[in-house]
């Protein structure tokens, strides 16, 4: 088996359906195989599923066990040399799945490719990263990198200034398709569970690069992904990439430099709450004063609840989830 697809589902039936007839219309000359894991969905996935996508393999929990553990009961069942982790609210174009592929069998110190993402109108979606430090997060925080995009210094985080038109050498991709290596599983292990949503692909990205694989972006392989952009945050999405942020400080950070990164973070939040509501009330915007709401509960929420990283954990205690 060259690959095996694995796709983590809530409650995105119609999405599910696009996803996966895409992979079915435009993945040919390798074999691969199909793995869906679906996090309780209350819609009708499963009889859509069962009816429509016989060949897919199912794994169906009975209750939302979030990003990073879904795609960890899909890795265990998986039986390609490498495993592509691909959100439901994505489309495969011509040939994606087997253009990272060709790539990885082409750079065999390559462990983790990413591929170009697209918006639905075809225009760019940014999905490469640089790790965070300390300069990174203040750029990103007080909003220089919006300033000054094309800066190698401020725009370093997004990689703002990089065209995303030819291959790259990263730090980090992000996992809407993201394929992993086998030899990187065997070695570094499966994704982080602490990270229930948000943060898991930058933290298998940098325990991989600790163990000596590159990460790569492949802009040949185009795959359009679904997602909202700015609009469509919420309060949840928010608190849960903030805290997974914070969690990640936890884990590869010590001393004054995660006292550092964490409080610029929450300066990071602060600056949004009042840019947000400033820029609502002055252009009568509901959609920035939401924003501003949704950082400030978020605020409330890093302040609020244990945002606590566990060194020591086993599985048997589940992790904090946020509601």
């Amino acid at each position: 088996m060259d690959v095996s697809i694995i796709i983590v589902g809530y409650n995105s039936r119609e999405l599910l359906k696009r996803c996966l007839a895409s992979i079915i219309r435009e993945t040919n000359g390798i074999s691969y195989e199909i793995v869906l894991v679906d996090n309780a969905s209350t819609d009708e996935t499963r009889e859509t599923i069962e009816q429509e996508f016989p060949t897919v393999r199912t794994i169906w929990n009975n209750q939302n066990r979030g990003y990073a553990a879904a795609n960890n009961q899909g890795i265990a069942i998986a039986h390609g040399k490498y495993v592509v982790l691909l959100n439901p609210d994505t489309e495969v174009l011509d040939g994606a799945i087997q253009k990272i592929v060709e790539f990885a069998d082409c750079h065999p110190r390559a462990g983790i490719v990413g591929c170009k993402l697209l918006f639905p109108d075809r225009t760019l979606q940014r999905s490469v990263k640089s790790f965070p430090t300390f300069t990174n997060v203040l750029w990103e925080s007080t909003f220089l990198y919006r300033v000054f995009p094309r800066s190698p210094i401020f725009g370093r985080y997004y990689l703002s200034y990089f065209d995303c038109a030819s291959e790259l050498q990263v730090d980090w991709v992000s996992g809407a398709c993201m394929m992993i290596r086998r030899q990187v599983l065997e070695k570094i292990g499966n994704l982080d569970e602490q990270f229930y949503m948000y943060a898991e692909e930058m933290d298998f990205c940098y325990r991989a690069k600790r163990a000596g694989f590159e990460v790569w972006y492949c802009p040949s392989a185009e795959v359009v992904h679904f997602w909202g952009g700015y609009s469509a945050i919420n309060r949840r999405v928010v608190t849960w990439s903030l805290g997974s942020q914070m969690l990640y400080f936890q884990k590869h950070y010590t001393g004054a430099m995660l006292y550092l990164l964490i409080f610029v973070k929450y300066l990071g939040v602060a600056v949004r709450v009042f840019a947000y509501a400033i820029g609502g009330v002055v252009l009568i915007n509901k959609k920035l004063l939401a924003k501003a709401y949704y950082f400030l509960y978020a605020l409330y929420r890093l302040h609020t609840l244990r945002w606590k990283y566990h060194h020591n954990f086993t599985g048997r205690v589940t992790p904090w989830q946020p509601v």
